[in-house]
């Protein structure tokens, strides 16, 4: 008598058979799908770098130590030069509001408080004001100076 359960190991061995037949018999008809090339977009052609002239480079040798970069006139650099310029004549506090009063060369005052913009007054100790840009990346130190005298006094009983 037969059971059911001894068919089992003879079913797998059938598979397996035809398994190894269908493997052995069609891999040499296999063949790669045809390769399919990406759509790209066009592109336009990068712009042609600019000449580098060499009369600065051989101005200003790289190596040599008296070699600064070039300055360059901005608004920031401007109002810093201004600042450099000018005369610290008086610094008013008044709790946390400070107000840094310069006089520039041209004798026209110049009023630069904690909260003012591009430059504020940042600290004060007495002797020294420092200002420093809206970015924080430029500072400038000014110390005070004393004003111009006054005329001489004059002596009593004397016209």
């Amino acid at each position: 008598m037969i059971r059911p359960w001894q068919f089992a190991p003879l079913l797998a061995a059938a598979a397996l058979a035809a398994g190894a037949y269908w493997w052995l018999a069609e891999k040499d008809r296999w063949q790669p799908p045809p390769p399919r090339l990406p759509d790209l977009p066009q592109l336009a052609p990068l712009p042609q770098p600019v000449a580098a002239t060499v009369r600065e480079a051989l101005a200003r040798p790289p190596l040599w130590a008296s070699r600064r970069p070039v300055e360059v006139g901005s608004k920031k650099s401007g109002m810093e030069q201004e600042i450099n310029q000018s005369r610290l004549t008086a610094v008013f506090e008044s709790g946390r509001q400070r107000i840094a009063l310069l006089q520039r060369p041209d004798g026209s005052p110049l009023k630069l408080t904690s909260d003012t913009k591009p430059w504020r007054l940042e600290s004060f100790d007495g002797r020294k004001a420092l200002f420093v840009s809206e970015d924080g990346a430029q500072r400038v130190e000014r110390p005070l100076e004393a004003g111009p005298k006054g005329p001489a006094p004059r002596a009593a009983g004397r016209p």
